[in-house]
């Protein structure tokens, strides 16, 4: 999928995620992998999904969004 597809999916604006293939963090953490052929960045779903599945799910506000898993 392409960059603004997959903003999209992760909740990010696609400028945010753009500027994380520069910085290299997305959230405080490594970016997503992605593939760049040319001109073109893709990224692949799983690996999307992978990447998301890091953060810690939590149930109410008073817990830290911030928190990740181990």
């Amino acid at each position: 999928m392409n960059s603004k597809e997959a903003a999209a999916t992760l909740g990010y604006a696609e400028k945010t995620l753009r500027e994380s293939r520069v910085t290299g963090t997305l959230a405080g953490v490594t970016t997503p992998a992605y593939i760049k052929r040319g001109h073109r960045v893709i990224y692949d779903e799983e690996d999307l999904l992978e990447w998301t599945a890091q953060f810690r799910k939590i149930t109410n506000t008073s817990q830290s969004s911030i928190d990740q898993r181990p």
